[in-house]
């Protein structure tokens, strides 16, 4: 597993996003280069609502972020996907484990 500190914002529905605000362990897919895999955004607050449009700074679980570890690095800008369409963005700001 592959844990990171980033910050995300995520799209308001008019540029594509969810219809809805997220919240702490919603499980979009990460976006690493053309693959998609599983991750889990977390805040502090368990019950922290991620306003469309916003930016905030999350912990997210990748747990098969180690295969990517060597393109998941700092700085790293990737995208938040539902069924198939990019609901979010966001850069890596640090590795914790």
């Amino acid at each position: 597993m592959l844990v990171a500190i980033a910050e995300i914002i995520l799209l308001e529905e008019a540029d594509g996003g969810m219809k809805r605000d997220g919240r702490s362990g919603m499980s979009p897919s990460f976006a690493v280069e053309d693959d998609l895999i599983m991750c889990e955004i977390l805040a502090d607050d368990n019950d922290q609502i991620f306003q469309r449009g916003k930016e905030y700074l999350v912990t997210i679980r990748l747990p098969y972020g180690e295969i990517y570890s060597e393109i998941i690095v700092p700085s790293y800008k990737f995208k938040l996907n539902y069924g198939g369409r990019v609901v979010g963005k966001g850069k890596v700001i640090s590795i914790v484990e």
